[in-house]
């Protein structure tokens, strides 16, 4: 009697297009199930790795530096393809006193010049003037990368003027999206310096979170204001005049989210009058009543007051209204609401209204009241249905 296996003829092939829709809809930040799935067969492999390198922390929390570092160059050395899937490099350092030895390492610069497909860079380095020139000169040739259309610096702490000039002058013509996020400067050097040259750029989007008045003058000079669509700003009492000059010229943004610093203080207010295509107007506002009144008596004011003085010069087109009002106790509300009672009735364009209760304050009676509170004081809107009232956790860290 003839015996036939029928293995051969019972094992099916899943198409390799579904292996990966399937392995697509991983989350990339699940490293540990896609490092399972890449042990799976050998068809898993490549989408696998894929995703696994996609997004690139060097190095995450808790990794025990040198040979961590060390084990990333090995692998990136036996399979120098993987560097080709890093599209999101994250660079950071621990902590704002903690050492950073894998910083200084010659092996960083080796790593940073394989990822020549990059196409967002999010650094968060504190004490940007004490990295080693070899390590530094890695940083910039990835900040000049023309496959880069994103990038966000964050706390980082610069000497001079000068030094965060020659980092704006890396940034590529390429980018789309730029973010500055609590970076500050020292002040010397002339911070709207006539020698310093610029590329272009046509970015849709900008965040300058920062008080540091060089990277405003910065953006009035290099960036295309005809393309600019998303803006987010911080005011401060010495940034208020060249916010004015940046927002002046930005008459095609669509969306402007403008940050209140606590105790902003200048007699004048930003004014919106010339963006004409805002659509979506976000204020934040940190309300703290002890420290207003601490200094209430040298002239400084109510930081709300200051935001619907700014919201009466916006545009009658705005269609969407948010308001994020951090304060530690909800119930304090009542101190500052008084100049919103009375929104301007002839905003015909106006959709919705959301405002947001930010805090970390564990009564959640007193949260509620604050929501009650606030659908009291805009009692028009909320009648309307227009009414978004929220209380949402303070971020952490």
């Amino acid at each position: 009697m003839a015996h036939h296996t029928l293995s051969g003829a019972c094992r099916t092939t899943c198409p390799q297009e579904l292996i990966d829709l399937i392995l697509g809809k991983t989350d990339s930040a699940d490293k540990q199930t896609l490092k399972s799935c890449a042990l799976v067969a050998r068809s898993f492999r490549p989408t696998s790795q894929k995703l696994i390198f996609s997004d690139l922390t060097i190095l995450p929390s808790g990794c025990d530096n040198i040979p961590a570092l060390q084990r990333l160059a090995d692998v990136l050395s036996a399979s120098p393809h993987l560097a080709q899937h890093v599209r999101t490099l994250h660079l950071v350092q621990p902590g704002l006193y903690e050492s950073c030895e894998w910083m200084k390492s010659g092996i960083l610069p080796t790593i940073l010049s394989v990822f020549t497909n990059l196409e967002s860079l999010n650094i968060r380095i504190y004490n940007w003037d004490d990295l080693p020139s070899h390590c530094e000169q890695a940083i910039y040739a990835l900040i000049t990368r023309s496959s880069l259309s994103s990038i966000e610096l964050k706390e980082a702490r610069l000497q001079t003027n000068a030094t965060l000039l020659s980092l704006l002058r890396c940034l590529p013509a390429s980018l789309e999206s730029a973010s500055f996020l609590n970076v500050f400067a020292g002040y010397r050097g002339d911070p709207n310096s006539a020698s310093a040259e610029f590329h272009q750029l046509r970015l849709a989007s900008l965040h300058l979170n920062s008080t540091s008045p060089t990277l405003f003058h910065w953006a009035i000079r290099a960036v295309d204001p005809k393309c600019l669509r998303h803006l987010h700003t911080m005011v401060e009492e010495n940034t208020i005049t060249v916010i004015q000059q940046l927002l002046d010229v930005a008459v095609y943004v669509e969306t402007y989210h403008l940050s209140f610093w606590s105790i902003f203080s200048h007699p004048e207010n930003p004014n919106l009058e010339k963006m004409q295509g805002l659509r979506t107007l976000e204020i934040s506002v940190s309300l703290d009543w002890e420290e207003i009144e601490e200094v209430g008596g040298q002239g400084r004011h109510n930081p709300l007051n200051d935001a619907m003085r700014t919201l009466d010069t916006a545009s009658h087109n705005i269609e969407h209204l948010i308001f994020n009002l951090k304060i530690w106790n909800p119930d304090d509300l009542s101190y500052f609401m008084e100049s919103v009672s009375h929104l301007e009735e002839d905003r015909p364009a106006l959709r919705d209204v959301v405002v947001r209760i930010i805090s970390g304050y564990d009564d959640y009676s007193a949260l509620q009241r604050g929501i009650r509170y606030l659908e009291t004081v805009f009692y028009r809107l909320h009648e309307r249905g227009m009414l978004t009232a929220i209380a949402v956790r303070q971020p952490r860290g």
